[in-house]
C-alpha cells in the first residue's frame, strides 16, 4: 500500500506536459509539500460503525474489556542465590582489568595484600509487558483502476475483529491494514484539481537552483526540468484518489526495571552485567513477587505490576525476573596504603576508580 502525503505547497494551477517529469521526482515533491500545512484535500467522510472518530490523524481504538483471573493453584518459582568468589579470583580479575587500562601498572595488583573480602548481592528486577494498540485514520492512494472494497460489500468489521499476527513476543512491530469495505474513489484529486501536476516553490524560490559544481551558476532543476512544476504528490498524476480507513497496529514491549545496589557501583553497570537468575517467569498476567528475601524487591515488583495495566491496549504476555549480581568488596593494602575495589557479575568485572597505580604524566583513566 502506498504511503502518500496530503499536505501541499500553495500553488497556481497550470497545464503541463507530463512527459517532462522525471520519475524520481516523488522524493523531491514530498520535501516541498511538507513545508505547507494549510492546504489539505477537502473530503467529507461517511461515518463508519466502529470508526466514528476516524479522521485524517490517528485516533485510538480501545480494545474490548477483558477480565483475567490468576489460576487458583498458582505458585511462584523458587528463588536461587548468587555465587561467592575467592581471593585468588578477585586478584586475577583485578590484574586483567588493570592490564586493559592505558597508563595503569599491574605491579600493585600482583603484590597487594587482601585484608577483607565482603560478599554481597545486587538485585536487578525487570518487568516487560507486551501490548497491542490499534488506531485508525482516513488515508488515500492514487487510483489506478485497482479493486475498491466499498460499503456495497457489507459492513466494515470492527477494529479488533480484523485478524493480525505479530512475529515475536516482546519485540516492537507495526503493521498497516486497509479496513475492509471502507474504500471509495473521489473523482478529481482535490490536491491538484484533477490536473495531475502543480506549480511548486521551495522556501519562496522557484525550482531553478544554484549548482555547487559550477560556482553558483544557474542550472535547470532535475526534478521539474525547468518547468517549475512537479507531479501532484497526492495522486501521482492519476487525477483520482482511492480513500479508505487505515488500521495501524502497534505491538509495543513496555519495560520497567530497577536496580538495588547497596555499595558504590553505578546502577547501570549492574544492569549491564550478567547475574544469576534468582527468579524468572512468563505468564499472560504475572503476579507481583511477594516472598523474596529482600523486601525492596517485593515492593518494586508490586508497584511495577500495578502500573502495567494499559487499559487502552491489549496485553498479550508479561515477563518478569530477578537477576542476582554477585558483588565482592575487596579491601586491600599496598605499601601501607589502603584502597578498595569491587568485583561484580558472573564474568568478574572490576570497578576500581581508586586504584593507586594509574597515573602517567598526569592523566587519569576510569
Amino acid at each position: 500500500m502506498a504511503k502518500v502525503g496530503i499536505d501541499e505547497q500553495t500553488i497556481d494551477e497550470q497545464t503541463i506536459d507530463e512527459q517532462t517529469i522525471d520519475e524520481s521526482e516523488q522524493d523531491f515533491s514530498e520535501s516541498l509539500y511538507i513545508e505547507d500545512n494549510e492546504h489539505k484535500p477537502d473530503v467529507s467522510f461517511d461515518t463508519v460503525a466502529g470508526y466514528d472518530n476516524a479522521r485524517m490523524d490517528q485516533s485510538l481504538l480501545p480494545p474490548p474489556p477483558t477480565v483475567f483471573a490468576p489460576p487458583q493453584d498458582y505458585v511462584q518459582p523458587t528463588f536461587t542465590s548468587a555465587p561467592v568468589i575467592t581471593e585468588d579470583t578477585a586478584r586475577q580479575a583485578l590484574i586483567e582489568f588493570v592490564s586493559k587500562q592505558t597508563c595503569w601498572g599491574t605491579g600493585t595488583a600482583k603484590s597487594l595484600t587482601f585484608e577483607k573480602l565482603q560478599s554481597s548481592t545486587s538485585y536487578h528486577y525487570f518487568l516487560e509487558t507486551f501490548t497491542e494498540e490499534r488506531t485508525s485514520k482516513w488515508d488515500h492512494e492514487p487510483f489506478r483502476g485497482q479493486f475498491v472494497d466499498g460499503s456495497q460489500n457489507g459492513p466494515a468489521p470492527g477494529p479488533w475483529e480484523i485478524p493480525a499476527t505479530f512475529k515475536e513476543f516482546f519485540k516492537n512491530e507495526t503493521q498497516h491494514h486497509e479496513v475492509p469495505h471502507t474504500a471509495f474513489v473521489r473523482v478529481k484529486c482535490s490536491s491538484c484539481g484533477g490536473r495531475g501536476s502543480k506549480t511548486v516553490t521551495r522556501n519562496g524560490k522557484s525550482c531553478r537552483v544554484s549548482c555547487s559544481w559550477c560556482f553558483n551558476g544557474r542550472v535547470t532543476c532535475s526534478k521539474c526540468r525547468g518547468s517549475g512544476k512537479v507531479r501532484c504528490p497526492a495522486c501521482q498524476g492519476e487525477c483520482n484518489l482511492k480513500w479508505f480507513i487505515k488500521l495501524i497496529i502497534n505491538w509495543v514491549n513496555n519495560v520497567s526495571e530497577h536496580v538495588i545496589e547497596r555499595g558504590t557501583i553505578p546502577a547501570y553497570m549492574i544492569s549491564q552485567t550478567t547475574g544469576t537468575l534468582g527468579f524468572n517467569e512468563v505468564q499472560p498476567r504475572v503476579q507481583p513477587v511477594a516472598n523474596f528475601p529482600v523486601a525492596e524487591v517485593n515492593e518494586v515488583s508490586h508497584n511495577f505490576v500495578g502500573s502495567h495495566q494499559f487499559p487502552m491496549k491489549r496485553i498479550h504476555m508479561q515477563h518478569h525476573m530477578i537477576r542476582m549480581v554477585p558483588v565482592t568488596q575487596c579491601v586491600c593494602r599496598r605499601r601501607g596504603k589502603e584502597f578498595t575495589f569491587f568485583v561484580y557479575g558472573l564474568e568478574n568485572k572490576v570497578y576500581g576508580p581508586e586504584y593507586p597505580d594509574q597515573c602517567c604524566w598526569g592523566c587519569t583513566i576510569q
